[in-house]
């Protein structure tokens, strides 16, 4: 594939609703078939916000990847930023069940238990623990219909609409 073109899968690649699922003892969690669109489907894992692990899928990183591609590599900032990240990531690969494995140090990071929550967001998955998505969801002041006007009315603006949903 050229670089800068994408795969019919990955252009249809989206994320919606959110499902329960037990991590088993290997530290495996299923994706939702729905959510796998290739046999052997791809994920950037990262530590997330609000104690959230985030999947991204390959082209969507690379977004980012082509970004960094830009920064010095002699800046010690970026450099700095850069390890951060890299620490806390790592590429996985659905197996034949649909099945992906969290690495221990994400699965501590980010409080994970036997139970965890995968959710839909729109261009990744993020997993959470039962406990944390749920008292998210309660404190989530948002009306989603709300959330949809705005950006239906203004969708050059999403940067701002979005950092005002706080």
């Amino acid at each position: 594939m050229k670089q800068g073109t994408k795969s019919i899968a990955q252009e249809e690649s989206y994320f919606f609703g959110e499902f329960e699922h037990s991590l088993d003892s290997q530290r495996r969690v299923a994706i939702p078939s729905n959510w796998r669109k290739e046999k052997k489907t791809k994920f950037i894992l990262v530590q997330g916000r609000h104690n959230a692990i985030y999947l991204l899928p390959p082209y969507i990183f690379n977004d980012f990847i082509a970004k960094v591609r830009k920064v010095s590599f002699a800046d010690a900032a970026s450099a700095l930023a850069l390890v951060r990240i890299g620490s806390v990531s790592q590429e996985c690969e659905c197996d034949s069940q649909g099945r992906i494995s969290i690495p221990q140090k994400l699965i501590e990071q980010s409080g994970l238990k036997d139970q965890v929550v995968l959710v839909g967001s729109v261009t990744m998955i993020q997993i959470w623990s039962k406990d944390n998505w749920n008292m998210f969801k309660k404190s989530d002041p948002n009306d989603m219909l709300d959330v949809v006007q705005k950006i239906s009315e203004r969708p050059d603006d999403l940067t701002s609409i979005i950092k005002g949903l706080k």
